[in-house]
């Protein structure tokens, strides 16, 4: 981690040289000389990180590297920051003033220098001591030859070793088995993927030993390949359990070259049904390595895979099936841990077992559902034999799961460790993006775009060739995915990752690496202490729940001693790059904290994260003072007015400032117009949903980085000006007289065109011609289109953006059927048809349309009565709800050959109607058989 924490710095101040050059003047070279010692350094640390276990001497150094990184940050930016400020008030200032603040800038300048020399005398002194602690310079992908023990050791797993105290796994099995058997040449490779832990292998052994497979088969053979294995050494044992080879085989076996082993391996399986199990495969290379081992393709034979990585799968065989085990239920859960923990023929009284299984069941909902967590707890339960043993368990489970054991016994292994092997593998390049993800509270769903608007800010990720920044965050992140460390969430209709969250047992590994790192601190503002830690830490994450007593918070009018009870006044606070903190909308904590928060000690912070606070007073105008800010988000806050003192933030990149108004009205956002024109690095701004502005003129020449504009108002702004906006990618327009206004910037010579992913079109007021929405065509790129206000006609599909994903009509008022022009877009994978968009009474799903359909929601469509869906229509649909449709008579008789069909949702609708779909007392609705095959039905009624 020390290796990306120094290879960030070094990108940080190359970005610094560019940006700030005209404040770095004078201190450039030595910019430039201690940013060549840091880049010499990468290196050895590549080595230093994988060895750092070792030894407390090597411990050390990798953490004094560390900081020397963090501090040569902190010193040119603080000094950048203080050139900035001298300069915005040398305007202002008089000739003798003027005179003096170069004497300033000069005793600064000397300053700056005297530090940035220490600091290289520290580099210089540390790279003395690599001698002597034997670490090498590692080029970039090239690994470690140096390993701790632990690591030396591959983690081997056996066939022979079977659990029988299995829970959840019989689905999985059928589905395994059902593929692996299977005739066809299609399917060579069957993979297993998740997260660590999740019971992969256990699910692999229930395959390899299943009476089926070995009728099936003629051979079976189990290799664990693990982190690191020998080649040679897997495929000897390949062949020598296909072969069922004696003594003497073996020893001919182990003589063979490489050559002859692979070609062995290679026949046996073209001329037999033979299974493998790859157990525990990391990476790409792994594969193809053994690879040459393998008749892919050919009749008989099949692969079983293991592993944690998907690309590792995706790559295997990009053809082959792959299975991703689900985390057990809170009932599957306690199953498991009541077999693991109580032996079979217990004899303790009722009421003993009756209160452990009463703290079994609360301790089971901690392991999230990850077999593994539950297995290790009950492995440790097992040895524990009455109840007050177990409250002692239960007071600290995570503490016991973390460590597989408790300070009287030695017994088992961590999960923490096994999930660690994950964070080991990940490049540098990810481990703090992982480590980001610290900041946000257990069970929190985590947004993607703030999440990857955070790490740009932060300056965790830079872009790539003609990638933007945003884009490699994205690929960041799907990385993580793939690796299983991150779980997906939802996802938008073109696929791409719209939230995520972390497992409760991954977020522990996080914040101790964090914490271990000196990365992120939480702090809880229940407690009643100060933050502050003899490290500078550089994130922050602040986090209030309601459970705090509320009598216990001090008043407005306190002393000012009260700081002793909270204080987001750190001693090291100068050294904070974000600052977040969640917290419930009436907590009356938060506003008290701000109002004693010093917020000139964050020169450097950027990110500032206040959403959904409710802030009784002005944003302070000390917050224009940080102007290496690039984040803040007031989403959600409640704010008496606009806060004015941000038009200092020159350095913002993302601004969201869809705080509410008190009272509710529009917010006076006088200023906003002069503020908003001298941001020249803005990439994202999120308007209020409603505002006023004064009369003055917003320079949106200069928003040349603008890439998302929400809540763009065309009764306030004209809307020709966005014409300027060349690299805007996501539009929200409001309250624009005619969508005539918005074609005029919709053609081929304007960037905006060929730019637009996303477009909303809310409360046109003029009703829309087809004539005109025929422009929207040229517009390539746009996947996602909202169109809000009355439409004459659609134009045919051709004329349309060709690669849609989701499409919304809101109020339309279409008098023909839509239908058979909706269902010719290819790419629509979700729609939304709402609020009167179509007056007829009669829609027609016709066969082979909406090929890619997966969601369509009817909402508030009142005067249809008759829906028709024709065999063969919406072939992939999953999703379907219809709400508010008062004058439907019943749900087609079509929905019956849908056979993907998930979930349906019906609402608002009368009890008669819905009767009709339910089964009551075991007797089913008239039309229940239209719906019988679909898994979930829910029924909201507000009759």
């Amino acid at each position: 981690m020390a290796e990306a924490i120094v290879s960030f710095a070094v990108e940080r101040l190359g970005g610094l040289l560019i940006q700030e050059a005209s404040f770095l003047h004078g201190v450039s070279d030595k910019v430039t000389e201690i940013q060549a010692e840091l880049r010499t350094m990468q290196c050895f640390l590549r080595d230093a990180d994988a060895r750092q276990y070792e030894s407390e001497v090597i411990r050390n150094w990798v953490a004094e590297i560390r900081e020397a990184a963090y501090d040569t940050e902190d010193i040119i930016e603080t000094y950048a920051s203080k050139a900035a400020l001298r300069s915005r008030r040398s305007g202002l200032q008089n000739n003798l003033k003027r005179y003096a603040c170069f004497l300033s800038e000069f005793k600064a300048l000397h300053e700056v220098g005297t530090e940035i020399d220490a600091i290289k005398s520290r580099i210089s002194r540390l790279t003395a001591s690599l001698q002597s602690y034997n670490i090498r310079s590692i080029a970039e992908g090239e690994g470690s030859g140096f390993r701790t023990e632990s690591q030396r050791l591959p983690r081997m797993t056996y066939s022979h070793v079977v659990d029988e105290d299995t829970v959840g796994v019989e689905d999985g099995v059928e589905i395994l088995l059902e593929q692996l058997m299977k005739p066809d040449k299609i399917c060579s490779v069957v993979s297993i993927y998740g997260m660590g832990g999740l019971g992969k292998t256990t699910l692999a052994k229930k395959v390899y030993h299943h009476a089926h497979v070995r009728r099936h088969f003629d051979h079976v053979a189990w290799s664990s390949i693990s982190q690191y294995f020998n080649v040679r050494d897997v495929v000897q044992g390949i062949l020598i359990q296909l072969t069922s080879a004696n003594e003497e085989h073996k020893k001919k076996i182990r003589n063979m070259r490489d050559e002859e082993l692979f070609e062995s391996v290679y026949k046996i399986q073209e001329e037999k049904k033979c299974l493998l199990i790859l157990d525990d495969m990391w990476k790409i290379g792994d594969w193809e390595n053994l690879k040459p081992a393998f008749p892919l393709h050919k009749a008989g034979s099949k692969i079983l895979l293991t592993t944690r990585m998907q690309a590792v799968a995706s790559h295997a065989d990009p053809q082959g099936f792959f299975y991703q085990p689900e985390l057990l239920s809170e009932e599957k859960s306690w199953e498991l841990l009541r077999n693991k923990a109580f032996p079979r023929d217990d004899r303790r009284d009722p009421t003993t077992i009756n209160k452990m299984e009463l703290l079994g069941k609360e301790m089971a909902k901690c392991c999230g559902g990850l077999p593994l967590a539950i297995v290790v707890l009950g492995g440790l339960l097992a040895t524990k034999h009455h109840p007050y043993e177990w409250e002692r368990v239960h007071k600290h489970t995570k503490s016991y799961l973390r460590k597989g054991k408790d300070k009287y016994e030695q017994q088992g292994s961590g999960v923490s460790d096994v999930l660690a092997l994950s964070y080991q593998d990940v490049p540098y390049q990810l481990k703090s993006c992982f480590l980001y993800l610290g900041h946000f509270p257990e069970d929190h769903e985590i947004h993607t775009k703030t999440l990857v608007q955070m790490w740009v800010a932060e300056g965790i990720v830079s872009r790539v060739g003609e990638e933007t920044s945003e884009d490699v965050a994205e690929g960041y992140l799907d990385e993580l995915i793939g690796r299983c460390m991150v779980q997906v969430g939802r996802r938008s209709s073109n696929g791409r990752v719209k939230t995520c969250r972390l497992h409760d047992l991954m977020r522990d590994l996080c914040l101790s690496k964090a914490q271990e790192e000196n990365f992120l601190e939480i702090v809880n503002l229940q407690q009643m202490e100060t933050f502050s830690s003899s490290m500078p830490t550089t994130r922050t994450s602040n986090h209030y729940n309601k459970s705090v007593e509320e009598d216990r918070l001090p008043s407005k009018n306190e002393d000012e001693d009260a700081n002793s009870y909270v204080n987001l006044n750190p001693q090291n606070s100068t050294h904070l790059r974000s600052l977040l903190i969640f917290s419930i909308r009436d907590s009356s904590i938060i506003p008290w904290v701000l109002r004693k928060t010093d917020w000139k000690n964050f020169k450097l912070l950027r990110v500032l994260s206040l959403e959904e606070l409710i802030l009784e007073e002005n944003i302070p105008k000390a917050l224009g003072n940080l102007i290496h800010l690039k984040y803040l988000s007031l989403k959600f806050a409640s704010l008496p007015s606009f806060p004015s003192s941000i038009r200092n933030l020159g350095c913002i990149q993302t601004l969201d400032l869809r705080f509410d108004c008190e009272d509710g009205q529009p917010i006076n956002c006088f200023g906003i117009n002069k503020v908003i024109g001298r941001m020249k690095w803005l990439r994202h701004l999120y308007l209020p949903l409603e505002f006023k502005v004064d009369n003055s003129k917003v320079k949106w020449d200069n928003l040349s980085n603008l890439e998302t504009l929400k809540n763009f108002d065309g009764e306030q702004w004209d809307v020709q000006d966005l014409a300027r906006l060349t690299k805007l990618r996501k539009l929200l327009i409001k309250n624009i007289k005619s969508f005539k206004e918005f074609v005029m910037i919709l053609n081929p010579s304007c960037p905006i065109s060929n730019n637009l992913e996303s477009l909303v079109l809310d409360e046109v007021r003029a009703t829309m011609e087809e004539t005109d929405l025929r422009q929207l065509s040229i517009c390539q790129h746009l996947y996602k289109l909202y169109l809000g206000g009355e439409i004459s006609n659609l134009p045919e599909h051709h004329h349309l953006p060709p690669n849609l994903t989701k499409l919304t009509l809101w109020g339309s008022r279409l008098r023909q059927d839509p239908i058979p022009i909706l269902e010719r877009l290819l790419n629509l994978t979700t729609l939304y048809l709402c609020s009167n968009f179509y007056s007829g009474e009669e829609m027609v799903f016709s066969a082979n349309g909406f090929p890619q359909l997966k969601y369509l929601q009817l909402f508030a469509v009142y005067a249809i009565k008759r829906l028709w869906v024709d065999r063969s229509a919406m072939p992939s649909l999953k999703h379907l709800l219809i709400d508010a449709c008062l004058s439907l008579e019943m749900v087609p008789e079509g929905l019956r050959y849908i056979t993907t069909l998930q979930i349906l949702e019906i609402g608002s609708l009368p009890n008669e109607f819905m009767r009709r779909l339910q089964v009551i007392n075991g007797i089913e609705g008239e039309d229940f058989y239209k719906v019988r095959h679909v898994p979930s039905i829910s029924f909201m009624n507000y009759w």
